[in-house]
C-alpha cells in the first residue's frame, strides 16, 4: 500500500501518512459498525468486500491502516479524497489495490493468521451448507442455498489463490 498525502482540513498543510496493516488496524476494523453485519465481524466483512471488488473497502482499509496515528488519524473523507488522485485515478490502479492490500496483510504475521482463519471458517460454512442442502426438500430454497454456498466457495478459492500466488512470488529465485 502506498503512502497518502492527506490534507486533514482546509487550514492545514498536506502531510504524508504511511499506512500500516497491523493489530491496531485489525482492532479498529473489527469494531467498525459500518462493516459489521449479517453475522460477520468487521474484518471478515472487509475481506469479503475486497475479494468482491468493492471500492468502499479500499477506503476502509486505508482509513483503518492509519489507526496507529490515534488522535491524529485523518477522517475517512480525507482518506477518500487522497485516494481520488492515486488509487482511484485509473481502473488499473484500483484493480491492483485490491491484491496489494491482501498481499500487505499477508506480510503481517497476525493478519496472515486471520486470513487463514477466514479460509477455515468459510470451509466450515461451505461444509455445513452442503449438508443442509442435501437434506432439503424445497427445490427453490435448495437452489438459493446452493448459490450462496458457491459464492462462499468462490470467495475462499480466490483468497487461497491470492495467498498461494503471493507465497510463490515472494520466494527467492534459486
Amino acid at each position: 500500500m502506498q503512502a497518502l498525502t492527506i490534507q486533514v482540513n482546509q487550514n492545514a498543510q498536506p502531510a504524508v501518512y504511511k499506512p500500516k496493516l497491523n493489530y491496531a488496524f485489525y482492532k479498529q476494523v473489527n469494531k467498525d459498525k459500518d462493516l459489521k453485519g449479517n453475522n460477520q465481524d468487521g474484518f471478515s466483512a472487509l475481506i469479503n468486500g475486497l475479494l468482491d471488488g468493492n471500492v468502499d473497502m479500499i477506503v476502509a482499509t486505508y482509513y483503518h491502516s492509519l489507526a496507529y496515528y490515534k488522535r491524529n488519524q485523518p477522517s475517512e473523507d480525507a482518506v477518500e479524497a487522497a485516494l481520488e488522485s492515486t488509487v482511484f485515478a485509473s481502473d488499473d490502479d484500483t484493480s491492483k489495490a485490491f491484491d496489494e492490500i491482501i498481499e500487505d496483510m499477508k506480510q503481517n504475521d497476525f493478519l496472515a493468521r486471520k486470513l487463514s482463519e477466514f479460509i477455515k471458517s468459510n470451509d466450515k460454512l461451505s461444509s455445513t451448507m452442503e449438508k443442509h442442502i442435501a437434506s432439503m426438500t424445497d427445490e427453490d430454497k435448495k437452489d438459493q442455498y446452493q448459490i450462496g454456498m458457491e459464492q462462499v466457495q468462490e470467495t475462499t478459492n480466490k483468497l487461497q489463490s491470492l495467498l498461494t500466488t503471493q507465497e510463490s512470488s515472494s520466494k527467492p529465485e534459486e
